[in-house]
């Protein structure tokens, strides 16, 4: 059977988000905030790429180190027809690393909710695992939802790397918890990447880089925003802004507005006073006590925690209890 045979795209049809109706709304709140899906137009997806391989950004490097150096143990954890279900694909980079080692596996569902991306990157996985079933969901995982044409005569391991949970608020985190174990059979798990909390300063070392590349992902926003409004926003006129909320143990980020001005968007009149922070992004960090409690409020137990050695990132897995 040709790899092609063995590929679905199944797009789920999920509501996409409307960048021009949302801005306005998040911009006439007080405090103002912008929804961090919006960082990934083509630009803020290139800057995020090269955020990834900056020194100052462990999250990215030690996951992939975790990966490699567990790979045996990640490999037993498929039985043999098994699936690797991915929330939140992208493009699968990390992912080789179990595809290329763990062959018990037959199936993988990638899910993604842009569906350029998502069949870019199947079509090019079919290739390179000619023997892998493929079905890609182009879906919302954080609602529920139905894998179609899943034939397996092994479990299901599900993965959601890259600390994705971090930009999750605590009610949002719980309920995607209990959707993953709403689906989940006495065999299956999930693998969670969580970046776990530490000294501040690497924390906030990690969003201030010191060669910029985080300032301009976000200060990007205003880019975006005069692009599809048509307006003329003075972007260096906003900075960036990123601490660790100590309190509530996140990290968070900002723009300040540098100067008083404003704008008209879609009739809206949108006042920036000099000094205000608009909000872009929240990233929680946990220690494994937090992220256990989290998992067993939604009937999750934790069974293991792969860690670096620095023990700045972990791998949870979660079975259901």
């Amino acid at each position: 059977m040709e790899s092609r045979d063995k590929l679905r795209i199944i797009d789920m049809k999920p509501k996409i988000a409307h960048f021009r109706e949302e801005i306005v709304l998040g911009l006439l709140k007080t405090p103002k905030q912008i929804s961090p899906k919006f960082f990934y137009d083509k630009t803020g997806s290139e800057l995020f790429n090269r955020i990834t391989t900056l020194e100052e950004y462990y999250l990215t490097r030690k996951e992939r180190m975790i990966i490699k150096d567990n790979i045996a143990e990640i490999c037993r954890l498929f039985q043999n027809g098994s699936a690797l279900v991915e929330y939140g694909s992208g493009g699968s980079s990390k992912t080789m690393e179990i595809l290329d080692h763990c062959h018990g596996i037959s199936t993988y569902v990638p899910l993604d909710i842009s569906a350029s991306q998502l069949e870019e990157t199947a079509k090019r996985l079919s290739e390179k695992y000619p023997h892998l079933n493929i079905v890609a969901l182009c879906v919302d995982y954080t609602t529920r939802f139905e894998i179609p044409f899943l034939q397996l005569t092994g479990n299901i391991i599900a993965l959601f790397l890259g600390s994705t949970i971090g930009n999750f608020e605590p009610e949002e985190a719980s309920a995607f918890l209990w959707n993953v174990m709403d689906m989940m059979g006495p065999e299956d798990g999930i693998v969670i990447g969580v970046d776990l909390k530490k000294d501040p300063s690497v924390l906030e070392a990690a969003y201030n880089d010191s060669e910029g590349v985080t300032a301009q992902f976000n200060l990007n926003l205003i880019t975006r925003i005069n692009r599809e409004f048509g307006t003329s926003l003075d972007v260096s006129s906003f900075s960036h802004v990123a601490f660790y909320n100590r309190k509530v143990g996140r990290i968070e980020m900002h723009l300040e507005v540098m100067k008083e001005m404003e704008v008209m968007l879609d009739g809206n009149l949108i006042k920036f006073n000099k000094g205000e922070l608009i909000h872009t992004e929240n990233s929680y960090k946990y220690d494994i006590e937090e992220f256990e409690k989290l998992a067993r409020r939604n009937h999750l137990s934790l069974e293991r925690v792969w860690k670096d050695p620095q023990d700045y990132f972990g791998l949870f897995l979660l079975r259901k209890i």
